[in-house]
């Protein structure tokens, strides 16, 4: 979407530079622009690796499991959690599900400000990522 990149990432070893610098000398200053790097693409918001880097080791709690392995480009579930493919019927109703809160919500994403600058982001392609099931 346009030209706008995010710039959520800290390069410590930059900071690191920096703050070494500014005890050497007290009159050099620097801003969190100075070392803050742009966002790697696998941390962007509807990255394929929601938000973890793929050199990581994920670990999950016991016994906790995403109801859905694998999704569509809309976000509707394609894979149960065992990574069988859903029937077309079940398909179909989540489709319906997600249909819905689009809807609900009034187009693809809404943003809300909460107090103290949080943010409640509503996603209706991201609404199944989040369901586990215990096994």
């Amino acid at each position: 979407t346009g030209d706008r990149t995010w710039r959520t990432w800290i390069d410590y070893d930059k900071f690191q530079e920096l703050a070494a610098r500014n005890a050497a000398d007290p009159e050099f200053t620097f801003r969190v622009e100075d070392y803050t790097a742009e966002t790697p693409q696998w941390a962007l918001m509807g990255a394929a690796e929601e938000g973890f880097d793929p050199t990581d080791t994920r670990h999950r709690k016991k016994k906790k499991h995403p109801k859905y392995t694998q999704f569509d480009a809309e976000g509707v579930p394609t894979h149960d959690h065992n990574n069988v493919e859903l029937a077309r019927d079940e398909r179909n109703r989540l489709k319906k599900l997600m249909e819905n809160k689009r809807n609900e919500i009034g187009c693809g994403t809404t943003v809300t400000e909460l107090r103290g600058g949080e943010k409640a982001i509503q996603d209706a392609s991201l609404m199944f990522r989040g369901m586990v099931i215990s096994k």
